[in-house]
């Protein structure tokens, strides 16, 4: 299992780094090293994000997606969530949010 933090922030104007130390911090405390950080500075309403797509490229099935808060994943319209949610799904990784403690059991 290989953890890969996704960082994302609507514009340029905003630093998309802000949380790494969080995630790190949050990994440390389950004894788990982030073997890989994807950081964008794009819409979470647009589907297409290449540091997202080569996340999910990158990932082996039992993988984690570490991200921040669920906003930093998607705001995408249902219908191109489902779309998403299948790609992230049929590549077998786990999305673990840290604001939400029932997405982890590390």
């Amino acid at each position: 299992m290989l953890i890969r933090s996704y960082l994302r922030a609507s514009t340029s104007e905003q630093d998309a780094q802000r949380a790494k130390e969080e995630l790190k911090a949050f990994g440390l405390k389950f004894n788990h090293r982030i073997a890989g950080y994807y950081i964008e500075n794009q819409s979470g309403t647009k589907l297409e994000r290449p540091e997202l797509n080569k996340l999910i490229e990158d990932s082996e099935a039992g993988d984690v997606l570490l991200i921040e808060k669920m906003d930093r994943l998607t705001r995408l319209p249902w219908g191109e969530w489902k779309t998403l949610k299948a790609r992230i799904i049929a590549k077998g990784l786990a999305i673990v949010v840290v604001d939400q403690p029932m997405t982890y059991d590390l």
